[in-house]
């Protein structure tokens, strides 16, 4: 997942990558929105299909909820999830937020609680499903985690194959674009390289078989018209967004489709029970799929 970058602002002048290797190969989405402002309603809206004007302040883990959620249905039917964390080192980190800057290589203070949904959720985050800073659930001390800085662990955990059946990849605020850093100075640019590095780490990994699939996508746009003053599906700006993997049929995709069309074919994927949030409300992202 990268950070605020509107769709029109990619280029292949600072986006080489991106637009020149895996755009031919992949279901670009051409219409794709966020579905709010700010960040943290976007990471949820990814995951359990929830708004709140809480999380559409980027309060962090004051918005907790006891919700369904996407980490808890894969629990159910059966599959394994992880939450890679570039920046930071704590498990289950509710609170740490850096104190580091935007030149090094480290998210921006309060990324932590805002960007990492699973924390958000009571029943992933606390013991016996009860949300607390203090007793935090075994599930996620070992399942949300530090990717290493750069994703020395996650790119281990792919050499060995030992990735779970889904993993939702946090790069740290100077690989997901959140702002220039040094050496580069261009935030386009970072995320770009950052994808370069890894997806082939990717889809070279044992893990990475025959129905292995890569999203990419961004949280929302650039706000530069402010911050949307109520709820409603796409108000989170033109973002890129593509699908890669033998399942999918290349090319350019343009349905009307949001987080809460990704959520739901995330559900579809792991055969989930129902539809959470407003997942249950938007249809999944189909006509991607080879036939």
């Amino acid at each position: 997942v990268g950070e605020n970058t509107t769709y029109s602002h990619i280029k292949p002048s600072n986006m080489p990558y991106l637009l020149g290797t895996l755009k031919p190969r992949s279901a670009w989405m051409t219409e794709y929105r966020g579905t709010t402002h700010w960040s943290q309603a976007n990471y949820v809206a990814m995951t359990s299909g929830q708004f709140t004007r809480c999380e559409q302040q980027d309060y962090g883990i004051a918005c907790h909820q006891n919700v369904p959620n996407l980490f808890n249905q894969i629990d159910v039917a059966g599959g394994s999830w992880t939450t890679w964390l570039e920046g930071g080192s704590a498990r289950c980190d509710t609170g740490s937020g850096s104190t580091c800057d935007p030149q090094g290589p480290c998210p921006l203070t309060g990324f932590f609680t805002t960007g990492n949904p699973a924390i958000l959720y009571d029943d992933i985050e606390g013991a016996n499903g009860v949300w607390s800073e203090t007793d935090k659930s075994q599930e996620c001390l070992h399942h949300d985690i530090y990717a290493g800085n750069p994703m020395g662990i996650f790119n281990e955990a792919l050499v060995d194959g030992t990735v779970p059946d889904f993993n939702y990849i946090l790069p740290n605020g100077c690989d997901d674009g959140e702002a220039n850093c040094k050496p580069v100075n261009d935030r386009y640019t970072q995320f770009d390289n950052y994808l370069a590095k890894e997806i082939p780490k990717i889809m070279s990994s044992p893990s990475f078989g025959s129905d292995g699939l890569i999203i990419v996508t961004y949280d929302e746009s650039e706000r530069q018209n402010g911050l949307d003053p109520k709820y409603g599906y796409g108000q989170g700006g033109h973002v890129a967004t593509l699908f890669i993997g033998p399942q999918v049929q290349p090319g350019g995709y343009p349905g009307a489709y949001n987080h809460y069309g990704l959520l739901r074919t995330l559900e579809d994927g792991y055969r989930s029970n129902g539809y959470v949030g407003y997942a249950n409300d938007v249809p999944a992202i189909t006509p991607i799929w080879r036939r």
